[in-house]
């Protein structure tokens, strides 16, 4: 069918878009940006291996790039401070803040565009992409505009531990002497080690900064609706720590090869120059025209936005939302009633076809599900796979026959024009909702929306030919969903399946109208192929060299009794035969409720020395409070110490080293079970003061965690190997846990 064909047209047009261009040549002009130029800066100032924050691998990084800075003739200044997030994690870091010299005469005092990266790995993984490149990104851009006069100042924010809890970004925030002037924040990350650089979070108030992004961004791929998700997800960036600050701000990241990020695998070999030079292109745009843009002039208000192919960015203000849904809606209205004049559709029928949008996106979300689980048993607890391509097409095949099929029922007893118009109906009627709900996201039903309703109205006015308005339709509602379409397997991982379905569904209902007995043939045909396609994902190796499965192993020992457990997240079969694995998952983390279990097994006891925690006698205060001073040590000089408690009596406020966490932001996910408290220190000693409300016993675990394992952990380690996985995030670690009570 001519749906179909116009259908995988633009998933190519759309494929292509999401390309990345070749790495500009190291000869490449000055004014522009390089990547083969950022990448030889990356193996200069980096650390082919882990870099986390406290390390003295650390330390050289830092070096490194405060000389690179200073080379290219900025003023660097190390700030030194204490840090600690929402959440109550902290420690010490170095940030590095580089500015342009102020010419004679120049005032200080004005406010500035900040580009933010970090520095600092996770301790599994190098870091070479994330976020080696953002810092090798930054120095190039700081290179190529050191000459420029742009009108406001241009700050370089090199953070220091962004993995360990937004601590940098924190840092610099607290300080209000050096923070104050930072105006506007661009961020650069990467969730993974290749794939399109997406402008994919922006401040809350885009109303004034998006017409800006939409004139200067070069091949822009961005939209409102990846904001709107990111706001609602439990993930953070060093932006969040600007947007609760109150500070503008926009993010680019490149998004793929997440089986390699937050592993040894992401390293200078696997580092992607053409997602290099396209995110580095953008955020060198960016800065010129933020550069040349009032501050002064940005102004309250969210807005709607998406980009067309990578060619041009269409916005509007966010209030807009509702009052074009609503037009599009009484627009279907006044086609409805001409059709029903013209006797080409009946209210009965719109109401089938209004049904058949309904029972579509239903059927497809449980559909979603079920294929979820499914694809699920292949590999218990891999987030990414490293063939995906038979999986989501057959999440595709399997959403395109959904609507085909509810739709098939209502052209039994309703016209074609009836199912349509009532599929429009369900289309914008989902507009004015998402409008009100998460105006951000609405414009993937509004646009498909309005555009089935101008087709409606040409149906009756002119004789709209019926393959031509499914056409039409089509094209309107794949332009502002494939783009997501095309990635939420890469941003999602294998939590995505049902979304996938979903959404192949909801475009498919502007062409499942055109089916009548064709159904019987279409929708057994998408089946059985996505049966084909589902048996191929469920043979193919679900890890491989380039693309392992993640698996961290912990070594944990209760400093009070002297037992040691093995720790490990969904046991290979490999690591099974070489530990005597419980059947079920024990809570070994009780502060995280039901998300702190893990599957464990007997280990050899390690001579380690508990934490020590030294508790003060209570201060009591007037208000009826009382302050309980504890001091936190590692006896083996772990690098991490910390402490969670839970009590009958309140805890209202904390102080670690003397530094109270900021306050919590707009977007806040608690991920403690109720009644317990934790502080989190990169260091190996603390001072936690406690202000709590009422009487009662407090129990509190301490431990102290390093990085490595014990010698014997070495069957564990080869048994991994053996299996295909990699280490992931903090990576292999020794916990040593001590019960206090007071």
């Amino acid at each position: 069918m001519l749906v179909f064909a116009v259908l995988a047209a633009l998933t190519g047009l759309e494929t292509c878009r999401l390309g990345n261009p070749d790495a500009a040549p190291a000869d490449a002009p000055a004014d522009q940006f390089s990547a083969s130029r950022a990448i030889a800066t990356l193996h200069t100032v980096s650390l082919d291996v882990p870099h986390p924050l406290g390390t003295p691998a650390h330390d050289v990084v830092r070096d490194n790039i405060a000389a690179a800075l200073k080379a290219l003739d900025y003023q660097v200044e190390v700030q030194r401070t204490f840090a600690c997030n929402a959440a109550a994690v902290c420690g010490n870091v170095d940030n590095l803040i580089a500015t342009i010299p102020l010419a004679p005469g120049q005032a200080p005092g004005r406010k500035a565009v900040v580009v933010v990266t970090h520095y600092a790995s996770v301790p599994a993984g190098p870091g070479a992409s994330d976020d080696g490149t953002g810092v090798a990104s930054a120095l190039e851009i700081a290179r190529a505009i050191r000459k420029e006069p742009l009108a406001n100042p241009v700050v370089f924010l090199i953070d220091d531990g962004e993995e360990s809890g937004l601590l940098g970004a924190e840092g610099y925030i607290a300080d209000t002497g050096r923070s104050k002037d930072a105006a506007f924040i661009i961020n650069m990350e990467a969730r993974g080690t290749t794939g399109t650089p997406f402008l994919f979070e922006t401040s809350r108030e885009q109303r004034w900064l998006i017409p800006v992004v939409a004139h200067a961004l070069p091949h822009p791929v961005t939209g409102s609706l990846f904001a709107t998700i990111y706001d609602l997800l439990p993930n953070d960036t060093d932006l969040t720590v600007f947007k609760r600050a109150q500070r503008a701000g926009i993010n680019f990241a490149y998004v793929g090869g997440g089986t390699q990020y937050h592993t040894p695998l992401d390293s200078f070999a696997n580092v992607d120059a053409g997602s290099v030079q396209r995110r580095g292109e953008q955020v060198l745009a960016m800065v010129r025209a933020f550069g040349a843009t009032s501050l002064d002039d940005a102004t309250g208000g969210g807005a709607v936005w998406f980009d067309v192919f990578a060619a041009f960015v269409v916005w509007w203000p966010a209030t807009w939302s509702v009052w074009i849904a609503a037009l599009a809606l009484a627009l279907l209205a006044t086609a409805i009633v001409g059709g029903m004049r013209r006797g080409r559709l009946t209210l009965a029928g719109v109401a089938l076809g209004v049904a058949s949008f309904a029972g579509t996106a239903g059927l497809a979300f449980g559909l979603g599900f079920v294929l979820a689980r499914l694809f699920g048993l292949r590999a218990p607890g891999a987030l990414f796979a490293p063939h995906p391509g038979p999986m989501v097409a057959a999440a595709w095949l399997v959403g395109i026959a959904a609507a085909l099929a509810v739709a098939a029922l209502a052209r039994r007893r309703a016209s074609f024009d009836a199912v349509f118009a009532g599929h429009a109906v369900g289309w914008n009627a989902l507009a004015i909702a998402i409008a009100i709900a998460l105006p951000g996201a609405s414009y993937v039903a509004i646009v498909p929306g309005a555009v089935m309703a101008v087709v409606a109205v040409l149906r009756t006015m002119l004789r709209v030919r019926e393959e031509l308005a499914a056409v039409v339709s089509l094209a309107g509602a794949a332009m502002v969903f494939l783009p997501f379409a095309l990635v939420v397997y890469d941003a999602l991982g294998a939590g995505s399946v049902a979304v996938t379905v979903t959404m192949l569904a909801l475009i498919s209902t502007t062409f499942a109208p055109l089916v009548g007995d064709t159904a019987r043939r279409l929708v057994p045909g998408c089946a059985a192929l996505a049966v084909v396609l589902g048996a191929i994902a469920m043979v193919v190796p679900g890890e491989s060299a380039g693309h392992p499965r993640q698996l961290a192993l912990a070594h944990v020992t209760d400093g009070d009794s002297g037992a040691a457990r093995w720790q490990v997240d969904s046991p290979t079969p490999e690591l099974r035969a070489v530990a005597s694995f419980e059947a079920a998952r024990r809570s070994v983390a009780p502060w995280y409720g039901p998300r702190g279990t893990s599957d464990v097994a007997p280990a050899p006891a390690a001579a380690l020395p508990p934490p020590v925690a030294t508790v003060a006698a209570a201060a009591a205060a007037s208000d009826g409070t009382r302050v309980i001073t504890v001091d936190l040590a590692s006896a083996r000089q772990a690098p991490r110490i910390a402490i969670a408690w839970h009590s009958t009596a309140e805890t209202v406020a904390v102080r670690i080293n003397g530094v109270a966490p900021p306050p919590r932001p707009a977007r806040w996910h608690a991920f403690l079970a109720p009644g317990w408290n934790r502080v989190q220190v990169r260091g190996s000693s603390a001072r936690v003061e406690i202000t709590m409300r009422g009487t009662g016993a407090t129990e509190a675990i301490v431990t102290d965690t390093s990085f490595g394992l014990p010698a014997a952990a070495a069957p564990l380690v080869q048994a991994r190997d053996a299996s295909g996985a990699v280490p992931v995030h903090d990576g292999d670690v020794t916990v040593v846990e001590h019960h206090v009570t007071w």
